[in-house]
């Protein structure tokens, strides 16, 4: 059953990657998979461009991924729609994950192993902060 293939990771990329998921995450893809119509088919792509346009998914789903355009196209549709600053972007989901993350504890290697990247230099470009002066190593020394 794909739910407990879910529970665990989820492939990310072209070469398999896996990443652990949030509870609330797989409740949600768990529900996709119900509405979408497509549990039971353990090898297509989790996410599918709709049947036909005017059907918006209605009449069901074609048996390969969205193309990165179209994931680019819905976010960008879901910010207009939501009035959400125009600079969101896909991108923007990676940063605020990985940025998120750090404030909230997670190791520096935790997060380049989350992220897929080969050197952690490359994460540290991802994580914005926010409150730099209340974090200085200033305010940690004893003198």
């Amino acid at each position: 059953m794909r739910s407990s293939t879910i529970s665990n990771a989820i492939r990310l990329t072209a070469t398999a990657r896996t990443v652990p998921l949030h509870l609330e995450a797989v409740e949600r893809l768990i529900a996709w998979l119900e509405v979408a119509k497509i549990r039971d088919d353990l090898t297509g792509p989790m996410l599918r461009p709709v049947q036909t346009p005017r059907g918006r998914g209605r009449d069901g789903f074609r048996r390969r991924p969205l193309s990165t355009r179209a994931v680019e196209r819905l976010v960008q549709r879901y910010v207009r729609d939501q009035k959400l600053d125009p600079a969101v972007t896909v991108h923007s989901f990676r940063v605020t994950a990985l940025t998120t993350a750090r404030e909230r504890g997670a190791d520096i290697i935790d997060l380049q192993d989350f992220a897929g990247h080969a050197d952690p230099r490359t994460t540290l470009t991802y994580i914005r902060s926010r409150d730099r002066l209340s974090k200085s190593p200033a305010y940690v020394l004893n003198y």
